[in-house]
């Protein structure tokens, strides 16, 4: 890409004051036992026409959290098990779950997440992802390629092809394949 002149467009993600909260269940009622289901069904039911004050309590999963992701850099993110890093990483992807409040601000090229639409350009895979054990990573990328298509950047590789046919620039089929499956 840098050979033929193209630069792929870089997004900066910023989050400032980050809170996500749930309201759950604690003591002997979080247990997921059939009398607890029978007993938070029948108590979600009467709640639901406020006859009764709802007895979950608010825990706070993630608490005033900000910084910066460049772009055209790894960033690494470590905590021990149960801090947040998987729900930060989907407040960021802005796939947080409707259960969960969240306050603060996110941020891609000081874009509000009113204004942009990040899963266009971000993606979460979860941690327990299934891929089918007999493909390569050549043959992964390759089947994902053709299952989700190339997306909005059609154009820029288009333009990519071009430029490297003209400069008699053979890209490696390894990188040319994972560019195209992005």
């Amino acid at each position: 890409v840098c050979r033929v002149g193209l630069d792929f467009p870089t997004i900066e993600v910023r989050f400032e004051h980050l809170n996500v909260e749930a309201e759950a269940r604690v003591g002997s009622r979080a247990l997921p036992t059939i009398l607890n289901f029978s007993i938070n069904l029948l108590e979600g039911f009467v709640n639901f026409f406020h006859l009764i004050p709802s007895r979950k309590k608010p825990l706070t999963v993630l608490h005033d959290v900000s910084g910066i992701i460049k772009p055209k850099r790894m960033t690494l993110l470590l905590g021990p098990p149960s801090s947040g890093k998987t729900t930060l990483l989907l407040a960021l992807a802005g796939r947080l779950g409707k259960d969960l409040n969240l306050s603060g601000r996110v941020a891609y090229n000081d874009h509000g997440m009113e204004e942009f639409v990040p899963q266009r350009t971000s993606a979460y895979i979860s941690q327990t992802d299934l891929h089918i054990g007999e493909l390569t990573v050549r043959e992964t990328l390759a089947f994902s390629a053709r299952c989700q298509g190339i997306g909005t950047r059609y154009d820029m590789l288009a333009e990519l092809s071009r430029r490297e046919k003209a400069e008699n620039i053979k890209p490696d089929p390894d990188l040319d394949i994972y560019m195209k499956v992005r």
